[in-house]
């Protein structure tokens, strides 16, 4: 049978997007530190016993605000039928720094400060690191191009999902490093080309 949301349980919901989407409007515009749980609250329109319902202390919004929807956007690059490898790579690189991009450069920095060392947090209903997370996404793909025979069967896969996060997460650190001079999504497409010249020269003149 199925279960029917509450009032209560669609309030709980609307009061907890509340306080994320005040914290994001905040840390957008004076930066982390600068940023109470009290301007939280009073942004959000809400109580401080409400933030702590679902917050436990302030760097539990940004985990939140990180939380997109990496597994939707490794469903849809899997699903590409009659796309070369190097191009479904791409989208999904530029499509994981434009998520995070968007989200906005003082949420991204305190992000990258909360996650020096490895914090679980729940992603598509399972609780896991963020890096964990990607790692095994990019294995995916990559174990996807194996069996279309893209890449050849004894391919250093674990080397590559390696070398392709020291790109992704790089390019956030630049990004945030420039005060967002240099976009990462924009400079996807160069590092694969130089991936495509090693390991993909089949494709690389249809990419």
């Amino acid at each position: 049978m199925e279960q029917k949301i509450t009032n209560r349980q669609i309030k709980a919901v609307e009061t907890r997007e509340k306080i994320v989407r005040a914290a994001k409007e905040l840390i957008a515009e004076k930066g982390f530190e600068e940023t109470s749980i009290g301007d939280i609250v009073r942004r959000a329109g809400v109580s401080t016993g409400s933030f702590y319902t679902y917050f436990k202390k302030k760097e539990d919004v940004v985990e939140a605000l990180s939380q997109t929807d990496f597994y939707r956007l490794a469903e849809i690059v899997n699903a590409m039928e009659d796309v070369p490898l190097l191009t479904r790579l791409t989208f999904y690189c530029r499509e994981f720094l434009k998520d995070i991009e968007t989200t906005g450069i003082e949420i991204c920095r305190q992000w990258l400060k909360n996650n020096l060392s490895p914090v679980e947090m729940f992603i598509a209903g399972e609780r896991i690191t963020k890096l964990s997370f990607g790692t095994r996404v990019l294995h995916q793909i990559l174990a996807e191009g194996i069996r279309r025979g893209e890449l050849q069967p004894d391919a250093p896969i674990d080397e590559l999902v390696l070398l392709i996060n020291g790109e992704l997460y790089g390019l956030m650190v630049i990004w945030c490093m420039t005060d967002g001079k240099i976009k990462g999504s924009e400079q996807t497409e160069v590092f694969n080309r130089m991936l495509a010249t090693v390991l993909f020269a089949e494709e690389k003149n249809k990419f």
